[in-house]
């Protein structure tokens, strides 16, 4: 049975999807990190930079947005065998109004990246009034893709494109020429819309949150939905009447229990924040999420089998691939993914778990690329960015180790401590230092040893405060006299 339960009571909008009682996605948007990928505008151009052949666009936000050349209109159709040599000036002007998508959200100091290509996008395709070429989605064999683009050559002028989206090839061809028409009918509008406004205006809005259950429900064509806000259950109740090849049952919580306590999505979600995902074999992974690649390890942990060593291995890296392949989702991980298994001997059984791999990701339903094993034994796979993955949305990073998950030692405090007091010149009697217990025993050592020499060197009574913390830590408070410091120390 599929389930999606949507949670919109707080600012924080989230849904989860559970498949055969298995959650299988997290989808988390906070007020702040609302994207507007997507969102079409009526843009002003208030410069043009020919160094750069690029233009900033003005679109009502404060920082400019950036468009290059070769996202213009008049750059695509120009027919000037010369036009990649040439200017940005000879294809836009300081002034100019034009539709404007954008592509990539603002970052520091950057605007917005904005692509004057727009896109209208459909179930069964991308609808491009300008985009002059046709591509048809890769999860097909090349007959059928070819099928497919002579069905599009037939609907484009000259400047139109299309791009072929999966969902079409389940489709008849009378449903996609449909949606051609409705498509090039909203482009109508939005060009009519366009003569009606003042630049810079907003014309279209993306919804992503709602994109993304609406998505999960073609995808998934049947369940239970369980909500606990009308309001978003109408507006996907518009797009639901549009289509008679899916069956949702609606489910309205009204319970005080929060709706992900009431379904353990809670503790699910915490579990997919952790670094150690447990089998039900009692083998184990561990995922490391870093800048540069998801590295993930297997472990055969308590499992030991009731074969061969051989076939121990091989089970417990199957069952591995199964669980990556849920978590790769879940956690929506991206980029470069890394997976590290257990030893295997033979190419034969590296096959079994690629193939179960290949598998897996065909279902996933963001584009993925398998890689394979690679010489050193590392199964590598690509897959689609397309937005922050779980964690990258719900935590920061640790203020005290600054995101490297290691603090440092109480040993290493102390020799810090003592660097500094040896650095600071010493005319007083005595000083006070707040300072966790164990940093504190530590820097006095057996006996006091080392707090009697530092002491005797320095010429001053050191004065401990103990405070509680996380942390290995100190703070070197007051100089003054030793009455003053053991007045201070005792408050």
């Amino acid at each position: 049975m599929n389930e999606i339960i949507i949670d919109t009571k707080t600012a924080q909008k989230r849904f989860a999807v559970k498949e055969n009682g298995k959650v299988t996605n997290f989808y988390v948007e906070s007020p702040n990190d609302h994207s507007e990928v997507g969102n079409i505008y009526l843009g002003k151009v208030e410069s043009v930079k020919k160094g750069m052949n690029a233009a900033f666009v003005d679109i009502g936000k404060e920082k400019k947005g950036f468009l290059q050349k070769e996202q213009l209109p008049s750059y695509i159709h120009s027919t000037d065998p010369r036009k990649k040599e040439m200017p940005i000036s000879k294809f836009i002007t300081e002034g100019e109004k034009l539709l404007v998508q954008v592509k990539k959200d603002e970052t520091g100091v950057k605007g917005p990246l904005l692509t004057a290509i727009i896109e209208i996008p459909g179930e069964k395709l991308i609808y491009m009034p300008e985009g002059k070429y046709i591509a048809v989605s890769k999860k097909a064999d090349e007959s059928l893709r070819n099928k497919w683009r002579e069905i599009a050559s037939k609907h484009k002028d000259d400047k139109e494109g299309f791009i072929i989206r999966t969902e079409a090839f389940t489709s008849s061809k009378e449903d996609w020429e449909h949606e051609v028409g409705q498509l090039k009918d909203t482009y109508a509008s939005l060009q009519k819309h366009k003569n009606n406004v003042k630049a810079p205006a907003l014309l279209i809005k993306k919804s992503l949150f709602e994109d993304e259950i609406i998505r999960e429900m073609k995808r998934l064509q049947q369940g239970e939905l369980y909500f606990n806000d009308r309001q978003v259950l109408e507006q996907i109740r518009k797009w639901f009447l549009h289509f008679d090849k899916i069956n949702w049952n609606f489910h309205f919580h009204q319970n005080k229990e929060g709706i992900f306590s009431k379904y353990g999505l809670e503790s699910e979600l915490e579990k997919a924040l952790k670094p150690i995902v447990w089998l039900n074999n009692g083998a184990y992974i561990v995922i490391n999420e870093t800048e540069a690649a998801i590295v993930i390890d297997v472990n055969t942990g308590k499992f030991t089998g009731k074969q061969a060593v051989t076939e121990t291995v091989v089970q417990t890296n199957m069952a591995a691939a199964k669980e990556i392949a849920r978590q790769v989702r879940l956690r929506d991980y991206s980029g470069m993914i890394l997976i590290d298994f257990i030893d295997m001997k033979t190419i034969e059984d590296k096959r079994k778990v690629q193939k179960l791999l290949e598998e897996l990701f065909k279902k996933d339903p963001k584009q993925t690329r398998i890689i394979g094993f690679t010489p050193l034994g590392v199964f590598e796979v690509t897959r689609k960015r397309t937005r922050q993955s779980l964690s990258k949305t719900l935590q920061t990073k640790c203020p005290s180790c600054n995101g490297k998950g290691l603090v440092d030692s109480a040993e290493t405090v102390c020799f810090r401590l003592e660097r500094e007091l040896f650095e600071i010149p010493m005319n007083h009697e005595a000083v006070l230092i707040e300072i966790d217990k164990e940093t504190m025993d530590t820097f006095k050592g057996e006996g006091n040893r080392h707090l009697v020499r530092i002491e005797e060197h320095l010429h001053i009574n050191i004065i401990f405060k103990v405070i509680q913390s996380d942390i290995f830590t100190y703070h070197i408070r007051q100089f003054g006299t030793v009455d003053e410091i053991k007045a201070s120390a005792a408050k």
